[in-house]
């Protein structure tokens, strides 16, 4: 399965906005600005948007964003959303982030949890917007998530960590840019229907290379039951921003 389908597919089960200030974003949101983010009236670029759980925090504090990812369901599950909080000042793109092609200059790129920027291609094309704020958002070390871990033991799928922070600062070290960065750890204590729990699990094991063909689920699938039918999924996280100014 190609990687738009993936994500296509993942956008089924993936976090989307959600207010209130003191949930997972609001926090993350909250360190950047203590390490010299201000995103008050500023043009933000979005990249790899996801379903929106940023894309409509960014787009309240800032005075434009334009949020683009390769999967056509997080975009329609975004805007969707920005429809419903009556935003207008989102542009959508549909398109690969090595293919987009800026039409205006930007005060801040926002990347989270994003595999477009994991190629040195990637990572090097966040140097390439003059005067702006880059503000990555990854992981300090691999995400500790029971239900993946399990099916790694039993069905033999090895893992492939993406979102790592660290590679991302490797990276700027040899480009000799000078950087702050912030950490938030924590625990995601999430409860599913058995249909999201197994769409989440085919999305996650398909992202990290695995495949569930011709494996019988259902015994592994029950471990996670509780008695009131539903399916627990409990991940362990290490999260870290990286800020720095492009020259």
């Amino acid at each position: 399965m190609d990687e738009q389908k993936v994500w296509d597919l993942r956008a089924k089960t993936f976090p989307r906005y959600s207010p209130g200030q003191n949930n997972y974003e609001a926090k993350i949101l909250e360190l950047a600005h203590g390490i010299g983010v201000d995103f008050s009236d500023k043009t933000i670029l979005d990249v790899g948007c996801g379903a929106g759980m940023y894309t409509l925090r960014l787009a309240k504090m800032g005075q434009f964003v334009t949020a683009l990812d390769i999967s056509k369901e997080m975009i329609a599950i975004n805007e969707k959303d920005a429809q419903r909080e009556k935003i207008t000042n989102i542009e959508y793109l549909n398109i690969d982030w090595l293919n987009f092609e800026p039409k205006r200059s930007y005060d801040i790129v926002f990347c989270a949890m994003t595999p477009a920027v994991k190629s040195v291609e990637g990572k090097f094309k966040l140097l390439t917007f003059p005067k702006a704020q880059v503000v990555y958002v990854g992981y300090s070390k691999p995400m500790n998530n029971r239900v993946l871990n399990a099916f790694s033991e039993e069905f033999g799928l090895e893992l492939k960590p993406s979102g790592l922070s660290e590679q991302l600062k490797m990276f700027l070290e040899v480009k000799c840019v000078k950087f702050k960065t912030a950490q938030l750890s924590g625990r995601w204590d999430l409860t599913h229907s058995r249909d999201d729990f197994i769409v989440n699990l085919t999305s996650m094991v398909l992202f990290h290379g695995g495949s569930l063909k011709n494996l019988k689920l259902d015994s592994f699938i029950d471990k996670f039951a509780d008695i009131t039918g539903y399916y627990k999924e409990i991940i362990d996280y290490e999260s870290e921003i990286v800020v720095w100014d492009n020259i």
